[in-house]
């Protein structure tokens, strides 16, 4: 078992790491680097929880023109011993996903690009299920019918009750790539699947006939009650932030999470996240409405059905949010700002009247492209963890963050 190391030993180490900056008048957030379980390049990080908890680490490691798709918990010991969950040819389209279901057992998706496929950005998504802790996984499962057409680096997973699993995907059936196409019917669809606890995916739900094409969806589940929020598509190419709350076999409703006006001829490869709790909720976003990136969060006050005027966290950000509830209410929030020619991964704690009280430069430098672009987090307890990849050291990172 590897063990969890403290790098930040002394108030000067800390300043150092972080690279705070100066005129910041919130207190930061206490945090530490953990030792990871990976070996050689490794990328492509995604974090869950296991059913009782537990924080599940998954990753790509990539050699010789293939990628394994990987995964470690992080016990009170320290790591679990990584484990492979599938090796392909190629590269894979989207970081894997591997979370735990209600009945203990592990579920994996992995997306690997489609071969022969008439467009470059063709992809298909598998499913396994594990009981066994991950050391076997059941035949790969396709959850979706022949018509699909799954654009990649675009889809998001949440666990259900009775051991149930809901996939979205961004899906490119009616799109075309010909630049003479009817914009009208060149359309991306938002679509998904809710696989049952016997491993038999459900009819194809449509959840939204226009969405932009790019940009990564996020999926959370309160019960039944399942809300999706990704970067719209209207008339007049805007694309703004909406959320749409589902539930298996029901009709989804769409609401607009804030109307920001963002007019842009094609994606921005920068998607929201959302975070729901009882009676609550919190989306965080990117935006360049104006023309200056700008990071923005908003509560909700009933599951993501409606949300609160916006909090603006940052207005001159790259993006590639997430957020996540606390037990006070407040919400913590990361994302990529900028620092003159280097982005920093900031974190901060915000409350629902828009007061910053925690704020912390986790790191400064450059970021890989896609798809490990984007950041992850999770919480497990008292502890917060934000992972991301470091394109100088060539591998995933992972740090911890004490919650007041």
């Amino acid at each position: 078992m590897s063990k969890i190391t403290l790098i930040l030993k002394s108030v000067a180490g800390f300043l150092l790491y972080c690279g705070i900056c100066q005129g910041v008048s919130a207190k930061p957030l206490p945090l530490r680097e953990l030792e990871l379980p990976v070996s050689g390049f490794s990328q492509q990080h995604h974090l869950e929880k296991t059913a009782d908890g537990q924080l599940l680490l998954s990753w790509v490691e990539t050699d010789v023109g293939t990628s394994k798709a990987k995964f470690a918990v992080l016990e009170e010991q320290g790591w679990s011993m990584p484990l492979t969950v599938v090796k392909v040819d190629g590269k894979l389209a989207d970081p894997p996903v591997v979370l735990g279901l209600s009945d203990g057992s592990l579920a994996a998706a992995w997306m690997p690009y489609t071969q022969g496929a008439a467009s470059r950005y063709a992809a298909d998504i598998y499913l396994a299920r594990s009981i066994d802790g991950g050391l076997t996984w059941s035949p790969p499962l396709k959850p979706y019918g022949d018509e699909a057409r799954i654009y990649d680096a675009q889809m998001s997973l949440a666990a259900l009750p009775d051991a149930r699993l809901a996939l979205v995907w961004t899906d490119m059936r009616n799109a075309s790539h010909d630049p003479a196409a009817d914009k009208k019917t060149n359309r991306y669809q938002l679509m998904a699947s809710v696989i049952d606890k016997n491993w038999r995916a459900s009819p194809e739900l449509t959840l939204d006939d226009d969405v932009c094409s790019c940009c990564r969806s996020f999926t959370d589940a309160l019960g039944e009650q399942l809300v999706t929020v990704y970067r719209d598509h209207a008339v007049g190419e805007i694309r703004d932030i909406s959320a749409v709350r589902w539930q298996a076999g029901g009709d989804p409703k769409i609401a607009s999470v804030h109307a920001d006006g963002w007019v842009i001829g094609g994606c921005p490869s920068n998607g929201p996240s959302i975070d729901l709790a009882p009676n609550a909720g919190v989306a965080a976003w990117f935006t360049a409405a104006d023309g200056k990136g700008r990071v923005k969060l908003a509560f909700s006050t009933d599951n993501g059905a409606h949300f609160n005027s916006p909090i603006e966290l940052d207005a001159d950000a790259s993006g590639y949010t997430n957020a996540l509830l606390l037990d006070d209410g407040s919400a913590l929030v990361s994302w990529r700002g900028r620092n003159g020619p280097e982005d920093e991964l900031r974190v901060a704690k915000v409350t629902t009247n828009g007061k910053v009280s925690r704020q912390t430069t986790v790191y400064r430098g450059s970021f890989p492209k896609w798809p490990s672009k984007y950041l992850a987090m999770a919480r497990v307890g008292k502890q917060a963890f934000v992972a991301w990849t470091d394109p100088m050291q060539k591998k995933v990172r992972l740090v911890s963050l004490t919650i007041d």
